[in-house]
């Protein structure tokens, strides 16, 4: 095979495995009252809400996921396929807590997997580690200040 046939195809090959490789998963930081940090990764389309925490087997201490929505809605969670216990906290466009759901747990392998509906309209939804909106005494109208390069919407 020529050096010219070879370098097409390393082309093709390189560009192929790009196309459908998952893009890097985008990162903001979430500054709790308590004036603790965390790591948020950014879900902002419908495919990164999706898939979320499913199948995560852990999440750290100062790790989190925010979901990003396009507008204001009762935006409902499911824990389906999801290994561990979550906290959601849902917020206003301007950051402040709206509603909470505490020590929610996976769904079982088989049967009813319930969705989790707020009361209220929220723009975005932190999941955290179970445990992390009673450690940090997050209640609702709490700020919460997240950080992101570009600004979330």
């Amino acid at each position: 095979m020529s050096k010219a046939l070879r370098a097409v195809f390393f082309v093709l090959a390189v560009g192929c495995s790009a196309a459908v490789a998952a893009p890097a998963p985008r990162w903001a930081v979430a500054v709790l009252p308590s004036g603790h940090e965390f790591a948020l990764e950014v879900a902002a389309d419908d495919i990164s809400r999706q898939r979320g925490y499913m199948g995560r087997e852990k999440i750290g201490p100062r790790e989190g996921m925010i979901f990003v929505f396009d507008d204001d809605g009762r935006h409902s969670f499911w824990m389906k396929d999801c290994k561990v216990a979550l906290d959601m906290v849902w917020l206003d466009v301007s950051g402040r807590v709206v509603w909470t759901a505490v020590n929610r747990a996976p769904c079982p392998a088989k049967g009813d997997c319930p969705s989790i509906v707020p009361p209220v309209s929220a723009r975005f939804v932190v999941e955290f580690a179970a445990g992390t909106v009673t450690a940090e005494s997050l209640n609702r109208g709490d700020a919460v200040v997240v950080l992101s390069d570009p600004p979330l919407r």
